[in-house]
């Protein structure tokens, strides 16, 4: 039975992964962070190889024709040169598609390569014991890929938890601006986005509510009142246009005077004509022309 369950959890994590590598990866889509990737793998290099001398680095270049400094210097200017062209130039040969995880992953090995080329040149130019090999391009390439690989991970982790965040927060504000309509008992009777609520009209002790349910207007009959739905609907886009009336300002289509006074109309509810009192007047005088 054990083996069983530990055959079947092993097969689910090869599923989750294959599924995860095939996936799409957005996270350098943005070209706003793509620049900060190639700006903070240029800064933190340069800060990484001039704090801790990987691989003894310093001791490479002491007494030649440049300082060490100005070494890393051009090293983290090689690096800053190949991922624009990887993130700005090369980029285009994928289309509009974005890569996979495991395209990403094949990407990121083929910038290390890119940048180690341009490091290996520029070295060899600098320094005149030096020669092309591939012996010395396999060398640069595995100190290139060891000093990117710490910043550019850290950019990406930077860029996923920012893009949660993000989400988390939009999905909150949805949240919060998801209407619970609760009667006089503060029991639940409708839930809905704000938009679709289009007419509440007072009648005793209970209040007709008009939303929409897709393309459908609907309309629900609670007990309760105006005055008790008004504060939570009032930061929201509605009002008052008569002591039995409030109205979702968004959907007003027309507000207009004739021989009885001013009234509304409201899209979705053409036929509904919905008088607005002079104690409201002034309100929707401010923020609607009248039609004559």
């Amino acid at each position: 039975m054990k083996h069983t369950l530990t055959l079947h959890a092993k097969e689910l994590a090869g599923s989750l992964l294959l599924t995860w590598l095939k996936s799409p990866c957005n996270l350098l889509a943005p070209v706003k962070n793509r620049i900060a990737l190639i700006l903070f793998c240029g800064g933190f290099s340069f800060l990484f190889m001039y704090i801790f001398s990987p691989f003894n680095m310093n001791q490479w270049y002491e007494g030649g024709p440049q300082t060490v400094t100005g070494v890393f210097g051009i090293f983290s200017l090689c690096g800053v040169t190949g991922l624009t062209l990887s993130q700005f130039v090369l980029v285009r040969l994928k289309g509009h598609k974005p890569f996979s995880h495991l395209q990403f992953i094949a990407w990121f090995i083929g910038e290390a390569m890119l940048i180690a080329i341009i490091v290996n040149i520029v070295n060899v130019s600098m320094h005149q014991y030096l020669q092309y090999s591939w012996s010395e391009y396999t060398d640069t390439l595995k100190y290139a890929f060891g000093v990117l690989v710490l910043p550019y991970s850290m950019a990406l982790g930077w860029f996923y938890a920012r893009e949660k965040v993000n989400q988390l927060k939009h999905r909150t504000e949805e949240k919060e601006t998801t209407l619970h309509i609760r009667d006089e008992y503060d029991k639940l009777t409708l839930t809905l986005a704000p938009s679709n609520l289009l007419l509440l009209k007072a009648e005793d002790n209970y209040v007709h509510i008009f939303y929409l349910s897709g393309m459908v207007v609907k309309k629900e009959l609670i007990r309760s009142s105006l005055k008790k739905l008004e504060p939570q609907l009032s930061g929201l886009g509605f009002s008052r246009s008569h002591r039995s009336y409030m109205v979702n300002l968004s959907r007003v289509v027309l507000f207009k005077k004739n021989t009885k006074g001013h009234y509304l109309l409201i899209d979705g509810l053409e036929d509904v004509s919905i008088p607005v009192s002079t104690s409201y007047l002034p309100d929707f005088v401010q923020r609607f022309t009248p039609a004559c």
